[in-house]
């Protein structure tokens, strides 16, 4: 009985562990896809928006890292052994993902509070 409960735990753990590969390929593929389109239309406001710009690719740099975050937990709670260690995982990654996302709001107010870029040529 005890054999069969683990044979049927690890074909779930392959499962999921599937989905979780399909979905990070998934996730980049669409951020090449992303990637070749901001660099598409960079080449339309690079002098003019050179800020918004630089904190739009901050934003997708953050994003981008919570996804991988994400996927992290997802790894890490599959290979958690029971529900105290999911727990743990679990508290581990919040405390983790809090302290990223305060980094990040910092970057992002210094990046609004720089001044705009002058044009002398004008």
């Amino acid at each position: 009985m005890s054999d069969k409960i683990n044979e049927q735990t690890e074909k779930m753990r392959e499962m999921a562990q599937t989905t979780l590969d399909k979905a990070k390929d998934a996730m980049s593929k669409y951020m090449a896809e992303s990637q070749k389109l901001r660099e598409k239309a960079d080449v339309n406001v690079r002098a003019t928006y050179s800020t918004a710009k630089e904190m739009n690719e901050k934003a997708v740099a953050f994003a981008e890292a919570n996804v991988r975050a994400g996927f992290e937990l997802a790894e890490r709670l599959l290979q958690a052994k029971n529900p105290q260690e999911m727990g743990a995982v679990y508290q581990s990654h919040l405390k983790e993902q809090m302290e990223k996302m305060n980094a990040q709001f910092r970057e992002v107010g210094s990046l609004m509070s720089k001044p705009a870029p002058v044009d002398l040529n004008k």
